[in-house]
């Protein structure tokens, strides 16, 4: 029988119809894509989640284990980048310091370190452990000991589920791998056509499904609460301390390309006609439909959607508050050199001359002091505390003219370096200095009112203190209202001390990148001269500046006459050689001096001990008068003043 060639044909590729190859094209394609994005993520340690900057890092340390509780630099009061450096990330299979899931810094956990170094938890023995550990935290975080963290801080649950993602993330990174093969195979004929469509079906469906469980488990594991095993960090919500990093982005592409596949497959990946576009666009919808319903879900079972769940209102939110640099070790609000080589190192100073008419000499650019009162803005009163004289200028009313009670020898003016001592003589009262353990220290007067009048008994007879300390009838003092958006307003931990710890109380409200300090704070400054007089009472010095008409005499408006401009912190650490970086502020200055009851001052304090009876701060280092930072020089004053 004779053969003719002419009745071979040749199957191989040849005769598929176009959108049979097409689809398998795109198929190769997504797959490679998925495979090299896949690999990136497990082999980048920070692909998916970076620390967040230093100014929106929350306390990440337990709370009853502040500062305070141990004294001054023996607590633990640490944000996670203090911890774990500024530049910390995680990423799917590994950390930034090549550590995996299971891998613990330091050869021990946390909860062992406790144990070892203290005893079991509630003992004595436990708490002078968690002292050592206090003392050594720092050094163990320079020396990369407690990398990677979960593993070390014994956060199990959320240490399996990383473990799942990262297995999930294997497994799509070979699944990606064995369909490129197996679609390259389908375009080059070496595959029955007729099955390409049901096994391609199958296993992108389960890679839509693989993807979304990883998207369901990085928005389950990015916003809920882990337990961990110690009690240092006994919790953590990875929210609050971390952004997603460009691994989960590549999650939701991983989802929409594995879904457009699985449509495109559904619709046209057949050598028969074509079932159309109308199921590919069902099969996108429904894929999307799921994916929205399936992460909203998990969000909201973890409260995402809620307001924040209110911290334990027996623990001081605001203790320790104080930021000490913008970056672990940087000391950025260290007090710095005001000039260098002539040139100002700083930005604008406080407190200043407030005369009106008076303008400073340094540019503030764009940056303009709140100029409505406080109460009409976001911001609260956090502390008050008042210095010894004037800090500020104002010509006429607390100026270098001003009079007070003799206290050296018959000079009503006193220079720099006044001591205030003890009324009678029986005991020296403490000087400011020396509460701060600067030996040999004085309380620094500053300017005084001319109201004082040596002949009128309501200036010069002795009042009895109850309450504050060192304070004396006929004296002039500066009254400071800070007021911060940040603090716990309307709690009972608003009123702070220092009132450092009160105006940056709750994180991620002052910013210094972009610079928001001047419209985030506000100090509120008002200057009294103290009588023995019942008609100048007040009976609430605590809330803030005395604005209107005086409720118990009618007269004279108070508070008419305001300076507002931009400075900073005062206090006599700082001068015009060395500077406050706590800056810009806005200030809220009234021009003019007043008279005020020995009592109203008394009641103040009274009201101050209360907030401590009442469950709140020890406002007990602000009793006393402090002492007066030397008056601003003109080139460090900015040149916003408004009245």
């Amino acid at each position: 029988m004779e053969i003719s060639s002419t009745n071979v044909k040749v199957e191989m590729g040849a005769g598929m119809p176009m959108h049979y190859k097409l689809a398998n094209v795109l198929s190769i394609v997504v797959s490679g894509v998925i495979a090299v994005a896949v690999t990136a993520v497990l082999a980048d340690g920070m692909s998916v989640i970076k620390l967040k900057d230093a100014q929106d890092l929350p306390i990440i340390t337990n709370r009853s284990y502040d500062s305070s509780k141990y004294g001054t630099g023996m607590g633990i009061h640490h944000r996670a980048d203090e911890l774990l450096g500024p530049t910390y990330g995680i990423g799917l299979h590994h950390d930034q310091s090549g550590r995996g899931w299971t891998r613990i810094g330091g050869k021990h956990t946390l909860s062992y370190l406790e144990w070892n170094l203290g005893g079991p938890v509630g003992t004595e023995q436990h708490e002078r452990g968690i002292a050592v550990i206090a003392g050594a935290l720092n050094s163990v975080a320079a020396t990369d000991d407690i990398k990677h963290p979960v593993p070390f801080l014994e956060c199990n649950a959320l240490q399996a589920a990383g473990l799942s993602a990262m297995s999930l993330g294997f497994i799509a990174d070979a699944v990606a791998i064995v369909m490129i093969i197996f679609h390259t195979a389908a375009v080059a004929g070496l595959l029955d056509a007729k099955m390409v469509q049901p096994v391609a079906g199958l296993v992108w469906t389960v890679l839509v499904i693989g993807f979304l469980v990883v998207n369901l488990l990085a928005v389950g594991i990015f916003t809920a609460t882990w337990t961990c095993h110690n009690t240092i960090i006994p919790s953590i919500r990875i929210s609050d301390h971390f952004d997603f990093n460009y691994g989960f982005p590549f999650a939701i592409a991983g989802y929409i390309s594995a879904l457009l596949v699985l449509a495109v497959t559904a619709g046209f990946n057949t050598p028969d006609k074509p079932k159309g576009p109308g199921i590919s666009a069902g099969v996108l919808v429904l894929g999307i439909v799921v994916y929205v319903i399936g992460t909203v879900s998990v969000a909201a079972g973890n409260s995402s959607f809620d307001s924040k769940t209110p911290i334990d209102d027996n623990i001081n939110i605001c203790a320790g508050q104080k930021p000490k640099g913008l970056n672990p070790g940087d000391h950025y609000f260290d007090d710095m050199a005001c000039m260098k080589d002539g040139v100002i190192q700083t930005l604008e100073q406080a407190g200043g001359n407030v005369t009106a008419g008076f303008v400073g000499g340094l540019m503030a650019g764009d940056r303009v002091p709140i100029t409505v009162p406080y109460s009409q803005t976001d911001l609260c009163p956090v502390n008050v505390h008042w210095h010894l004289g004037a800090e500020h200028y104002s010509a006429g009313q607390f100026d270098e003219y001003g009079t007070g009670p003799v206290e050296d020898g018959g000079n009503s003016s006193l220079p720099d370096g006044y001591c205030h001592e003890g009324d009678d003589g029986s005991r020296r009262r403490l000087r400011e200095g020396e509460r701060r353990g600067l030996a040999g220290s004085c309380t620094r007067l500053g300017f005084r009112c001319r109201a004082h009048d040596f002949t009128d008994p309501k200036f010069t007879n002795t009042f009895n203190w109850q309450h504050c300390v060192d304070m004396k009838v006929g004296e002039t003092y500066e009254i400071h209202w800070p007021h911060s958006a940040a603090g716990a307003c309307g709690t009972k931990w608003q009123y702070q001390e220092p009132f450092y710890d009160g105006v940056f109380c709750k994180d991620g409200i002052i910013k210094v990148a972009p610079l928001n300090t001047y419209e985030k704070i506000g100090v509120q400054s008002q200057t009294f001269v103290v009588v023995n007089d019942e008609a100048y009472y007040e009976p609430n010095l605590m809330a803030g500046m005395l604005t209107g008409a005086s409720p118990v005499t009618g007269q004279p408006a108070r508070a008419a006459d305001m300076a507002m401009y931009t400075g900073s912190t005062t206090g006599t650490l700082r001068n015009n050689a060395k500077c406050s970086r706590y800056a810009p502020i806005t200030w809220q200055v009234d021009r003019t001096c007043h008279m005020v009851s020995a009592s109203s001052f008394d009641k103040l304090c009274q009201d101050m001990k209360a907030n401590l009876a009442n469950g709140g701060d020890d406002m007990s280092g602000d009793y006393y008068p402090h002492g007066a930072r030397t008056l601003v020089a003109p080139h460090l004053t900015a040149n916003n003043q408004q009245s």
